[in-house]
């Protein structure tokens, strides 16, 4: 009876969660096995929050800053939606390298869902950007960081770079499948990477910018979650920052994940 009932929970249980689950695992410990990505990953965060908090603390003296806000509490939520950008990078690396070494060919033959690699590569950014965010928050606080918000607002935040990493993973992810060359796919991350960084309101505000910046801060996803982020650390978020920065990541992750397949879609309704 024992047998029976094993057996029947394990066929009763859907394949997907155990595939996904075994998929994630995989990822986490090829990341936590190379010690280069996981120093870029964890630490170099926090070096450029010590390096840029240092370098440019000037700019809060500024007449464009705004007035009551030391540029450490400034500095640490844009370096959080940063470094969700640039960890990124690694989910189109890791992408490449499954491709050159005849793994992604491997997860193409097994009876599994074409999409559950990237579903994987994101749950395990997800995970790293939870980590990168604790360590970052104690390097800040060190550094003479206050958090002004609430609990909600904490709670707001963690979901807010959660799916900006959902996006970035995605973004990158797709790269790394198109590029499949992990040498050509980290020039082509950082092509990507530095204006989604630099033209958002990360390390200056955008009104301080030319006006073709600024325009196109707009419509920069990393932008918007900068802004979200910060309005959450100072306690001076709105409803409006929160959705359209939500908006934003989720329509980026959107258009990177169903564009693609939006061919094949057409081509199987058309076969019908």
């Amino acid at each position: 009876m024992t047998a029976t009932t094993t057996t029947t929970t394990v066929i009763g249980r859907s394949p997907i969660v155990d595939q996904l689950a075994a998929l994630t695992v995989r990822n986490l410990r090829t990341s936590a096995r190379v010690p280069q990505l996981l120093m870029f990953s964890l630490t170099m965060p926090m070096a450029m929050l010590v390096l840029f908090s240092q370098v440019f603390r000037s700019v809060a003296a500024g007449p464009g800053f705004p007035a009551g806000v030391s540029y450490i509490d400034f500095l640490t939520p844009a370096m959080l939606a940063v470094s969700t950008v640039m960890a990124g990078t690694n989910a189109g690396v890791s992408a490449a390298i499954d491709h050159t070494n005849g793994l992604h060919d491997r997860f193409a033959a097994l009876p599994m869902r074409a999409t559950l690699p990237g579903v994987a590569r994101t749950v395990n950014e997800a995970v790293f950007t939870l980590a990168r965010a604790g360590l970052l928050g104690i390097a800040a606080v060190l550094l003479g960081f206050d958090f002004h918000g609430s609990a909600v607002d904490a709670v707001a935040a963690v979901v807010m770079l959660v799916v900006l990493a959902g996006a970035m993973s995605a973004l990158f992810g797709l790269i790394g499948d198109r590029l499949r060359r992990p040498d050509v796919v980290q020039f082509a991350g950082m092509m990507v990477m530095m204006p989604l960084m630099f033209v958002s309101s990360a390390f200056a505000p955008i009104h301080t910018m030319p006006g073709w910046m600024q325009a196109m801060a707009t419509v920069n996803p990393v932008a918007h979650a900068t802004d979200a982020l910060r309005g959450h650390v100072l306690g001076t978020a709105t409803t409006a920052d929160t959705v359209t920065a939500l908006v934003a990541a989720i329509g980026l992750w959107a258009a990177v994940t169903v564009a693609p397949a939006l061919p094949q879609l057409v081509r199987s309704a058309r076969a019908r």
